[in-house]
């Protein structure tokens, strides 16, 4: 029985590869139930990152100041002015600087709201670049300078042109209080774009989506006459499409993006849309009209939906967060967050959740406070970016603050997730409740207080993002208890090749209940088929007894640095049992 149960688990984590699986809904203003333009992002990335939420304040810089963003690439004048920011910035620690080059979205002082999608990868295989192209230099350059959503599509225009992109294929995504646009890049200096309809809402997975790009803007012409030159376009064959003629043939189509889109739209136009996902893929159109107006409770739907109900739910009653196909909600979310556009930009609200929203509450976050709630920034902005590409080892050791703690629950639902599941997310829900109805009456009040009363209206933002801060560390803790997750401790680091042995109090699970051969240890962020395997077990006394652990795959591409480890422990009943260690990892 109990081999069963852990054959069980092992099909509850398994993926075949990174998601690298952003999703972005973009809804205009006539489309939502407020009458704001709404923005809901999930930020996917693999491997081993840390979230933090920066307060930018405006600066003045000499003329001429200029910045190297990621190595190798150009170097870009920043200009003289740099407006307030609220940065989300995703950090991580690797080689490969497309990690961290593509994940993190801002809204800045004057109200624009900038996100970002993958969608590689693209056809080009020759493209033109200056001085090594821009990459994560365009997303910040257009967050600081950009007065409107068109002035922000403008200025990324104008970079691209000058640079060339520096990655395969991306979707940007530029908003403000009045309207949207969204413009598809591909590797070089072509790109289409699109504007959503303020009635419409577009949905953008990791695949290119505009199919009939706006005639009127920037790079149009150019874009087909490259894509005949290329062999990619035959005007004989009907319109030009874009996302047809530029997505590479081996990524157009894909399940994990197809599946998103398709169960998004069902969500947006109460239909089953179930027979697209039965045929030869047929492309969605840019944007819909939704069948009912908009609101955040929808967006959460949507953010946290892992197919529930549907034939693409393959989930079989255990996590769905490493199913395939790719759920929207899936284990590389690193947060999610909703963003009401406002005409004051201090009355932006934002809606965040740290890690994978279904089973983390979203927190309300107004622009115009002056400080994060504690322990969502830890470092100077300023600092921050001069370090994004330039995180050591010892930048990603596991820290006691919100994101790892979210991380720590995430792990654990995901381990008793046919058992306990229902519970998380009831006492999700529960806490989103309290939350909304606080947001609800202190909303009107700040929007009146901000005509006159400005600092008093600031003091009434923060003390209720402090109020949610609070309110989700109490969830944590309270959460870490009814899930009885076990702490341990590590008795020896964890390397590459080597064994690392693991104490385990006794009290939650005796030594005697185990099956020590179905023990797994991991991290986070890997399926159980890559965790360590338990090479055996010892009981040193009625207080705790030892597990030691074989290396595992997951160390192949471990940072070294201290880490947090999760266990999955099983009884010899087949109950299973959560557990947290904390691990030095060593070259």
């Amino acid at each position: 029985m109990a081999a069963i149960i852990f054959l069980l688990c092992i099909v509850f984590f398994m993926r075949a590869a990174p998601s690298c699986a952003c999703m972005t809904i973009l809804v205009g203003r006539k489309a939502s139930s407020s009458g704001e333009v709404l923005v809901a992002h999930n930020e996917d990335a693999p491997g081993r990152f840390t979230m933090q939420t920066h307060l930018v304040r405006k600066k003045r810089r000499r003329p001429g100041t200029m910045m190297t963003f990621e190595p190798d690439l150009a170097k870009i004048e920043l200009g003289q002015t740099r407006t307030s920011l609220l940065w989300s910035e995703a950090k991580t620690y690797s080689n490969d600087y497309s990690d961290s080059a593509f994940c993190d979205l801002y809204v800045n002082g004057y109200g624009v709201v900038i996100c970002t999608n993958n969608c590689a990868n693209s056809r080009e295989d020759n493209p033109e670049l200056t001085d090594g192209g821009i990459g994560y230099g365009l997303r910040r350059i257009v967050a600081e300078r950009s007065h409107t959503a068109k002035e922000a599509l403008e200025i990324a225009c104008r970079l691209v042109d000058e640079y060339g992109y520096a990655s395969s294929g991306r979707s940007y995504s530029f908003a403000d209080k009045d309207e949207i646009y969204v413009m598809q890049i591909v590797h070089g200096k072509h790109y289409a774009i699109a504007r959503v309809p303020d009635d419409e809402v577009a949905v953008i997975p990791n695949h290119y989506t505009i199919h009939e790009p706006d005639r009127k803007t920037r790079g149009y012409d150019e874009l087909i006459e490259y894509a005949v030159k290329r062999g990619w376009y035959d005007a004989d064959e009907g319109a030009f499409d874009f996302a047809r003629a530029y997505q590479a043939p081996d990524s157009y189509g894909l399940e994990k993006n197809t599946h998103r889109h398709v169960r998004a739209f069902e969500i947006l136009l109460e239909m089953d849309l179930s027979g697209l996902l039965k045929t030869e893929w047929q492309p969605l159109p840019f944007s819909i009209k939704p069948a009912y107006k908009v609101n955040i409770p929808t967006l959460k739907r949507i953010l946290r939906t892992h197919y529930e109900g549907t034939s693409s739910d393959n989930s079989g009653g255990n996590s769905p967060h490493f199913t395939k196909p790719l759920t929207v909600c899936n284990s590389d979310t690193l947060e999610s967050t909703i963003i009401q556009v406002r005409h004051n930009p201090d009355r932006i609200l934002l809606r965040k959740a740290l890690g994978c929203p279904c089973c983390s509450p979203y927190i309300g976050w107004y622009f115009g406070i002056t400080s994060a709630p504690e322990g969502y920034e830890d470092t100077d902005p300023d600092e921050a970016l001069t370090e994004h590409f330039m995180t050591k080892p010892e930048d990603m050791d596991c820290r006691d603050n919100a994101w790892y703690r979210s991380r720590e629950i995430q792990t654990a639902y995901n381990i008793l997730y046919r058992e306990q599941g229902e519970l998380v997310r009831s006492r999700v829900k529960e806490l989103e409740e309290r939350i909304e109805r606080k947001i609800h009456t202190l909303d009107p009040q700040i929007e009146l207080r901000l005509r006159n009363e400005p600092d008093i209206a600031r003091a009434m933002m923060e003390g209720a993002i402090r109020m949610g801060a609070e309110a989700v560390d109490e969830f944590t803790k309270n959460m870490r208890k009814e899930l009885n997750v076990i702490a341990c401790e590590a008795l020896t680091p964890a390397r590459k090749g080597e064994k690392f042995r693991v104490r385990v109090p006794a009290g939650v699970v005796n030594f005697g209940e185990l099956d020590v051969s179905l023990c797994r240890c991991g991290t986070s962020y890997d399926d159980i088929s890559r965790w360590s395997e338990c090479a055996g077990g010892f009981e040193r006394s009625s207080n705790y007894f030892e597990l030691e652990f074989r290396p595992g795959e997951w160390i192949s591409e471990a940072v070294p640095c201290f880490t947090d480890l999760y266990m999955l422990l099983v009884g010899k009943s087949g109950k299973k049992y959560a557990g947290i260690v904390k691990v030095q990892v060593r070259e």
